[in-house]
Order: structure tokens, then sequence, then C-alpha cells
């Protein structure tokens, strides 16, 4: 049977002898059944039933029951939104939004997909990507997105009253404009929409929109954070860590964080760790910090897996461990944290294993150098000068601590200027020559690195 062919075999059975009943569609739908609760649902839409044009809407939102459709989705989700249904009207406004389910009934892969949906689901959901790889390529329609979503919000949609905040924060449909955001934002944080709550807050932290205030930041900031904001949590924890409109106090910092971070956020994780460690706020406890450090490092925080790397090579939470030591610096190196691509680099001098791998280490030290690292330059220097790992390369350890010195602050400059005068004194002018192409190829390429 070809693949066109199989689209189009008979349809299921439709509901025959019984009463569409929404309630009885509702606890079909409940009980985990949503081919019969469409199956009650669809004759009430097509009757008018305004509450069941939404969930018929939902279920091919969702795919429940029929295959995922965006066009007809918006088919059912328009028809309840004209007769005042609140969720149907922001959920129309987020379709149309983002591009899905916009009027095009002229469009053939539109066409296609109603007509293959109704005869065959699964072999419609499969061949979608096949036939149409570049999907049903329904533009977005902001006027109309807007328009919907000021219908539910004029009635009290939290959720609409904040996206109406989001689209002027970030200028989508209208101009960004913080100033007409922050009225929306506040809206919808009086109606306790906890998101819009912890925006506001930012708004009057950094004074976008409004003045910045950040007793008023953090008035919404308590509100968010009392209903669970993670965010805002963590907002509240940074002021009263670093004495953000109130009296430092470590106690209370760690009371925050930890609401955040007990519910993952990677960067209260991090700092509560960070705490436990100085045992600021909390007893210092470097197997606390081992803890929270490895929850923030899972998730990719690169600050995390960098102190991750310190804990293991030092034995602060137990006996070093030079190999995971390494296996950490290299996870927080590979997303461009300099600390960490530096002392993987000095790990990788020393050897993990007993056994140096120079040739990786001098790659992670010249990422950081070319980051404007110092240290990472002296380094690859004294690599060059002392031939570890190979022969000595004197222009090259004279490049090295000859950028370094451009690189380094005033007052630490003497030293290394010293040693590039003696390596100057020691070479021929062939190899001083060499030295000044090599500094001249090496700015070339890295323009931006700055001091560090």
């Amino acid at each position: 049977m070809s693949v066109i062919s199989r689209l189009f075999r008979k349809p299921a059975t439709a509901m025959v002898g019984e009463t569409p009943d929404f309630r009885r569609g509702l606890a079909a739908h409940e009980a985990g059944d949503p081919t019969t609760a469409l199956r009650h649902w669809l004759p009430l839409a097509q009757q008018g039933d305004v509450e069941a044009q939404f969930r018929v809407g939902q279920a091919y939102v969702r795919g429940e029951g029929v295959a995922r459709n965006f066009g007809d989705a918006a088919h059912w989700l328009r028809k309840a939104a004209e007769h005042g249904h609140v969720e149907a009207q922001f959920t129309l406004g987020l379709f149309l939004a983002n591009g899905e389910g916009a009027l095009q009934e002229n469009a053939p892969p539109v066409r296609w997909l109603r007509s293959a949906t109704r005869h065959n689901r699964e072999a419609a959901e499969a061949n979608l990507a096949l036939l149409f790889p570049h999907g049903l390529g329904a533009a977005p329609d902001m006027n109309e997105a807007l328009s919907w979503y000021e219908k539910a919000a004029a009635q009290g949609h939290a959720e609409a009253v904040y996206h109406l905040g989001l689209f002027h924060a970030f200028g989508q449909g209208v101009p960004q404009d913080y100033t007409a955001a922050a009225p929306w934002f506040r809206k919808a944080g009086d109606l306790g929409h906890a998101t819009a709550q912890f925006k506001l807050g930012t708004l009057y932290a950094q004074g976008n929109g409004v003045p910045q205030d950040i007793a008023e930041a953090l008035s919404w900031y308590e509100k968010a954070a009392e209903q669970g904001n993670s965010s805002a949590q963590f907002s509240l924890g940074m002021a009263w860590e670093h004495g953000q409109g109130v009296q430092p106090d470590p106690e209370k910092a760690a009371q925050w964080y930890r609401k955040a971070a007990e519910q993952d956020h990677p960067v209260a994780q991090l700092h509560l760790g960070l705490l436990y460690a100085s045992g600021r706020g909390v007893p210092q406890d470097y197997r606390e910090t081992l803890k929270w450090c490895r929850l923030s490092g899972e998730k990719g925080n690169s600050s995390a897996q960098f102190n991750l790397g310190l804990i293991y090579a030092r034995g602060l939470a137990g006996q070093p461990d030079l190999g995971e030591a390494a296996a950490w610096y290299r996870k927080a190196a590979t997303q461009g944290n300099i600390g960490a691509q530096v002392n993987l680099g000095l790990l990788l001098l020393k050897g993990t294993g007993g056994r140096p791998e120079t040739v990786e280490a001098v790659d992670w030290l010249r990422k950081a150098a070319s980051q404007g690292h110092v240290g990472a330059m002296l380094s690859l220097g004294s690599v060059y000068g002392t031939g570890q790992g190979g022969p000595v390369n004197t222009p090259q350890a004279c490049m090295w601590y000859s950028l370094a010195v451009a690189a380094a602050p005033d007052a630490e400059r003497g030293p290394i200027q010293e040693k590039v005068d003696a390596l100057l004194q020691e070479m021929t002018s062939e190899e001083r020559q060499k030295t000044e192409i090599l500094i001249d190829e090496w700015r070339r390429s890295a323009p931006s690195a700055t001091p560090r």
C-alpha cells in the first residue's frame, strides 16, 4: 500500500445511538479517553456550544483524540472566542502571535493536512514532516493576536494581561517600550500573576520604563516570591546577600536562595553552595557546597562546574580527585569559562593520571590567553621557555611574556619585562624577528583580547 493511500483509510467509527453530553465528554477526558471525549464535544461544538468549541480547539492543539492540527484548532477557538470565551481568546492570540493556525484556507498543505488527518491520524503525523518539511508556513499575525489578547485582558485574564506587557517589553507587534509595558505588568501583578510581579520588580530594579526604586522592586519581588516564583526568590537572595536596598543579611540570603534552589534554580543553587563554602549565613560545609554546585553544574551552569573542579582538585569535601576535577573543569571550559580553561590547562600540564597532557593543556591555555588572561600567557611562556612537553622554543616563550607585559596591570609588569629582556639578550636577531612576527600574527588573530 502506498504512502498516500494509507492516509485515506476509513475514519474511526462515529458515536452511534448516544446523545452527545458535555459532562460525559469531560468525564471521559479526565479518565484518559480523549477520543470518546471528542465524540461527545464535536457534535455540541457544531451546534454552537461555546465551551465545547473551546474543548475541541484544545483537542486539536494537543493532538488528543485527533491529529494535532493548528488550523482546525484555530477554527474552533475562533468560534468560541467570538462568543466571548476568555480562554479561547487568549489561546487564539497565542496561536496567531506564533504563526500557528493563521487563516490560509486555500493553502494546499492545510487542505491536505485537514483531509488526511480526518482519515488517518498516525499516517498523517508520520508523513507531514516528510511531505512538508518546512511546516505549514503560517506567518504570525501580531495585529489580530494583540486584538484577542486585549479582549481577554478586558475580562481580567491575568495571563493575557501579562502577555500584553511582554509584547511591549520585547517589541513584538508594537514598538519596544518599557514605559508601556509597566502598566500591563502592574495590572497582571495586581491580578496575582507571579511572573508579572517579578517582571515589574525587575523594571523598578533597573529603572526601565519606571523610576529606579529598589524598595518598590523588592516589594514586587516579595509578592512573586511568596507565590513560589523562583526567579524572585533568587533576586531577594541577591538583595540580602549584597545589601541591595536592605542591610546585608547572609542568613536571609541563604533562606531565599534555598527556596529557589529547591525549585531547581541553577544560579540559586550555585550561590547557596558558595555561602556554605564561605560559612556566611550558614555553617561552613564543603559537602553542602559540593551538593548544591553539583545540582547546578549538572544543569550546565559553568560557574558551578568551575567550582566543582576546585573542590575536587583541592580535596575540600574529601580526598582530592584530579580526574573528577578535570572532568568538571572541561565542562566549564567548553562553555568559555576562562578560569576553568586556565585551571584545566595547568592540571593537564601536571598530569591527572601521572602523565602530562601538554598538547591539550596548551590548547586550553591559548583559549584563555585569547581572552586576555595574563596568567595563561605566563604559563604558556613557561611551557615554551622550559621545553615542557617538547623542545625549548624561545621565540614562542618571548612572545607570550611580551603579550603578558602588555596585558598586565602596571604594578605587575616589571618582573615580566625582566623575563622578556633576559630572553631577548639570549636570542639571535633572526629569533627576535620571529618573535615580532609571532606577536603581530597573534594580535591580528585575537584583536578582542582584554586583560584579566
